[in-house]
Order: C-alpha cells, then sequence, then structure tokens
C-alpha cells in the first residue's frame, strides 16, 4: 500500500465530498454562530466547549446532515477576522486550515491559508471538527482587520457584525 493507494484513497474522498457538496448551506449551522476570543487546543477543551455548545441538541432535528456528522467547531471565519463557534456537519480537510463560511452555511477548507512545515502547521488530511489539534490556524485572526478579498454577502448571524453584508442580486 504505497503512494497510489493515498492517491486513489484522496481522490475517492474528495469525489464523495464533491458530491455531498450540492446543497451544502446549512441555515442550522449559520444560526449557531457565536464568536469568541479562543479556540480550545487540546481534547479535553474541546469537550468541555462542545459540551457547552451542545450540538447533540441541534444535531437530532437539523437537516443539513446526518446527527453523527453534525459537530461543534470552533474556527477561523473566511475573513481570517474571528474566531467562531458552530454546530455543522463536520467535512474532510485538505492541507488547509478551516474556516467557516458564514455566507454559504458551510465548513470548509480556507482556501488561502494551506499549510506548510512553517506556519500554518496543519495535516494534510483531517477532518474539520479536530481543527484544535492545529492552533496555528487561530493564530492567522487578525483582530477584526479583513484580510480576505471575498465580496461582501449577506448574512443574518452576528458573524458579520464586523463587516459590511449585502445580499447577492439585492442591490
Amino acid at each position: 500500500m504505497g503512494k497510489d493507494f493515498y492517491i486513489v484513497l484522496v481522490l475517492v474522498l474528495l469525489q464523495n465530498q464533491m458530491c455531498e457538496s450540492v446543497n451544502r448551506y446549512c441555515q442550522e449551522a449559520v444560526d449557531s454562530v457565536e464568536i469568541v476570543t479562543s479556540c480550545p487546543t487540546s481534547k479535553i477543551e474541546w469537550e468541555i466547549a462542545a459540551g457547552k455548545k451542545n450540538c447533540e441538541k441541534i444535531a437530532s432535528w437539523q437537516k443539513c446532515d446526518s446527527a453523527e456528522r453534525f459537530k461543534y467547531h470552533c474556527v477561523i471565519n473566511g475573513f481570517r477576522n474571528e474566531m467562531v463557534e458552530v454546530c455543522a456537519p463536520s467535512r474532510i480537510i485538505f492541507g488547509h486550515c478551516v474556516e467557516l463560511n458564514v455566507h454559504g452555511g458551510v465548513i470548509q477548507d480556507h482556501r488561502w491559508t494551506p499549510c506548510n512545515d512553517l506556519s500554518p502547521k496543519c495535516g494534510s488530511i483531517y477532518n474539520s471538527s479536530d481543527a484544535y489539534k492545529y492552533p496555528d490556524c487561530y493564530q492567522l485572526v487578525t483582530n477584526g482587520e479583513i484580510l480576505s478579498t471575498t465580496p461582501n454577502y449577506t448574512s443574518t448571524s452576528s458573524a458579520c457584525k464586523n463587516i459590511t453584508c449585502e445580499k447577492p442580486g439585492s442591490a
């Protein structure tokens, strides 16, 4: 089981994730967003924070994904200016930090933060709910300064409090 197996496994995981992505927007995830000043950086801290957030309660009635995949996350937002706690379907992340795209209502790879040996250090393939294992990603948060070139969109979530949000197509 060499490099070829690893490549095939990654392709299968990507294909599976792409098939699921057709209808990924999750309103329950967006509604559960809370801005935080720090995120857990150990399994114990993660378990305590997850217990307080109580995503299992939302998981039982949400329609975004299976209850088993609907998990607690503490991640950076797409603008890298805040950390957020959110209950959302977990995803496979490929070599980037994890972000919550509040406008897309989804947990995803933060495309502008590829992992490397210096900073940020994170796994080449990992589950989004394991973001606590990669605290370098939290250090990318700029405390209010927006670094992303992502266009502004609407969200009724508190995650838009420091940015101008406009609905696509509404002017």
